[in-house]
């Protein structure tokens, strides 16, 4: 299915693409490309209650952290990040990466990353406050050093 040229959500350096949609997939899934811009940060450290996450790179370098380890993910890579796992994700690289996102049950993620860019646009993803209550609704958990881990060398 075409989806058209432009990103579905653009958070900093970070644009996301709609490949499945959770309304099309009666919430059982989600699908999405993500291009992130040389040094850019992710996802600082978090985790799912339900949510079963995927990376599959496609371009590039992806650093991903996943329960207290780090990996270097390059094309053809895939990490599959079951619920309860702590993880993060940045491009620390020079170049853009490019990978394919997932999420089962989807459980509208696309509102989670629609509520990131309007954060963003606004230069409120540094409030605390503002990101606790959308991460609180898209089953997301915040864990000590959800910032730090992700942040990037300028």
């Amino acid at each position: 299915m075409h989806r058209g040229l432009g990103p579905n959500a653009v958070i900093g350096g970070m644009r996301i693409f709609y490949l499945a949609r959770s309304d099309e997939t009666a919430d059982d899934m989600g699908v999405y490309r993500v291009e992130m811009d040389p040094r850019t940060p992710g996802a600082g450290l978090h985790r799912h209650a339900r949510l079963t996450e995927t990376f599959s790179v496609e371009a590039a370098r992806l650093a991903l952290h996943v329960d207290g380890a780090d990996h270097d993910l390059g094309p053809g890579d895939f990490a599959l990040i079951p619920p309860g796992i702590a993880h993060a994700f940045a491009n620390r690289s020079d170049r853009p990466v490019r990978f394919t996102l997932s999420f089962a049950p989807a459980l509208g993620r696309e509102g989670f990353f629609e509520g990131l860019a309007r954060l963003a646009a606004a230069g409120r993803l540094s409030d605390r406050a503002a990101m606790a209550e959308l991460m609180a609704r898209y089953d997301q958990e915040p864990l000590a050093g959800f910032a730090a881990w992700s942040e990037v060398s300028g």
